[in-house]
C-alpha cells in the first residue's frame, strides 16, 4: 500500500513554510517551471541547425534567470531575498529586442506557424505572458519587485521577435493576418 505523502493533502514545504498549492506563489513557481522545462525542448530542437546555437545559447541564459527568480520567491521574495533581476538585464533584452527590430521590416499581426522552430519560439512567449499574467499579483503584494516583473515583460517581447527572426535567418516568408475594412 502507498503510503501518504505530505503533499496530499493540498500544501506543500517551501523553505520552510507551508503552503496551499494553490496560492499565487505556489503557482507562479509551477507556471516558471513549465516555462523553464518548454524552453530545455525548444533548445534542443534549435541546436539541430547551427544557425540557431547563439538564440539557444541564450535560451539558456534565460532558463537561469528563471530558475533564480523561482528561488527568489520560494524565499519570500522582496520580503526575504535579493531579486536576481537587475536594470541591465532589461537593458539588454531591449537593446537585442532593438537590433533585431531593425532587421524585420513587417509590423503586422503574425500568424504564428511558418516553421517549427518559430512556432515554438511563440508557444515560449505565451507560455511567458501567462507567467507574467501570474506575476501581476504577486507584484502588487510586494511579494515581486518590479525589475523582476518588467524583465518578464521584456522577455515576451524578445521571444516574438526572435521567432521572427528565425524565420528571418530561414528566408520563409511570415503569414499575416489581414485586417478586414
Amino acid at each position: 500500500m502507498k503510503k501518504i505523502h505530505r503533499g496530499d493533502d493540498g500544501y506543500t514545504d517551501i523553505f520552510g513554510l507551508r503552503l496551499p498549492k494553490d496560492s499565487p506563489v505556489i503557482e507562479f513557481i509551477g507556471e516558471l517551471d513549465e516555462f523553464v522545462s518548454l524552453i530545455g525542448l525548444v533548445k534542443a530542437i534549435l541546436r539541430k541547425d547551427a544557425k540557431f546555437l547563439d538564440i539557444a545559447n541564450n535560451l539558456t541564459e534565460i532558463q537561469k534567470k528563471l530558475m533564480h527568480i523561482a528561488s527568489y520567491i520560494a524565499k519570500g521574495g522582496t520580503l526575504k531575498a535579493v531579486s536576481p533581476i537587475a536594470y541591465n538585464d532589461i537593458i539588454n533584452l531591449e537593446r537585442d529586442i532593438n537590433n533585431l527590430w531593425s532587421n524585420i521590416s513587417e509590423n503586422r499581426f503574425v500568424i504564428p506557424g511558418a516553421t517549427e522552430e518559430s512556432a515554438l519560439i511563440h508557444l515560449l512567449r505565451t507560455i511567458c505572458r501567462r507567467v507574467e499574467r501570474r506575476a501581476v499579483k504577486l507584484l502588487r503584494d510586494r511579494i515581486i519587485d518590479p525589475l523582476t516583473y518588467a524583465y518578464l515583460n521584456r522577455l515576451s517581447d524578445w521571444l516574438y521577435i526572435i521567432a521572427l527572426y528565425i524565420n528571418k535567418i530561414k528566408e520563409i516568408e511570415e503569414e499575416y493576418l489581414i485586417e478586414r475594412s
